[in-house]
Formats: C-alpha cells, sequence, structure tokens
C-alpha cells in the first residue's frame, strides 16, 4: 500500500476510535442526565445539556473528517459493512474489531437516550400536572398516557 492511502487510512481509524470514545461520553451524560432527572436534581439538566451540545458539535467534525477520507479511500457511499468486504483483507482486519466498538457505542448511546427522554418526559408530565393544579393523566409503567391518578407516590422517585 503506498505512504498516502496509509496514512490516509490510518487517520480514518483514528477518526473511528475518537468517534467511539466520544460516543462513549455523549452516552454517559445522557445517563448522568436521566439520573439527574430521577432524582429531581433539575438544577444539573442545564450542565448535562451544554457539556452535550459542545460533544454533538465535536462529533459533527468527527463525521465530516470521516466522510472526506472515505471519499479519499474510495468508500463514498459505503456503510460499514460494505467498507469491511471492499477493503483488502488487512484493512477489513483492522476495521472489524474498531467498527463493532463503535456499534456498540452506538447501541449503549440510544439506550441511554430513551432512558433520558422517558424520564425526562415523566418528570415534565408531573410538572405540568403541578401547575395546572389538576390531577389529569399519568404514565403506566410502559410509559404510555393512562387516566387516573396522576401522580402515584410510589412513582415519584422511581428511576425508569
Amino acid at each position: 500500500m503506498e505512504q498516502k492511502t496509509q496514512d490516509l487510512f490510518d487517520d480514518f481509524i483514528s477518526v473511528i476510535k475518537e468517534t467511539t470514545l466520544l460516543l462513549g461520553d455523549i452516552a454517559q451524560v445522557e445517563t448522568d442526565k436521566a439520573e439527574a432527572a430521577s432524582l429531581k436534581q433539575h438544577h444539573l439538566l442545564d450542565g448535562y445539556i451544554q457539556a452535550e451540545q459542545a460533544q454533538i458539535l465535536k462529533l459533527r467534525g468527527l463525521e465530516q473528517r470521516r466522510l472526506r477520507l472515505a471519499r479519499e479511500l474510495g468508500w463514498d457511499s459505503l456503510t460499514f459493512r460494505q467498507i469491511l468486504v471492499s477493503a483488502p483483507l488487512r484493512q477489513s482486519g483492522r476495521l472489524r474489531p474498531l467498527f463493532e466498538d463503535l456499534e456498540q457505542q452506538l447501541m449503549q448511546l440510544r439506550d441511554s437516550r430513551m432512558a433520558a427522554e422517558q424520564i425526562i418526559k415523566v418528570r415534565l408530565h408531573e410538572l405540568d400536572v403541578a401547575l395546572s393544579g389538576q390531577t389529569g393523566s399519568s404514565y403506566d409503567n410502559s410509559g404510555n398516557v393512562s387516566s387516573g391518578s396522576a401522580l402515584h407516590p410510589a412513582m415519584r422517585d422511581t428511576y425508569v
């Protein structure tokens, strides 16, 4: 492999590693946000949101670098699985564990984000009910709105 292609490939690997680490950091912020919301530590949420916004900007920059490097390597518009098939054996052997780690971090981020969103929705609903001074509807165990008592005492501080 010529030196320029090797340098591009090494840079591509570096971007994938950085992206994987950053996704782990974002997932941790989502988990921290969910915990703060579940513990009614709303004063912490603004800091988490600001940290998350900075991380998302960094993620966008990494994605732009990854796309540019992929294009220069001849992998323009290919998915990670397609890259593994089209890359030489030596390259695909180095990429496979990185792509698997990246996929694992993406799944962790998705799960963390869903948990945070669900808890925040519950807290917003509780706040809405408290502000309206009405009993209104509440959420059942699966997160759906149900009619009945709005704020069951056992549900107030439960981490979902």
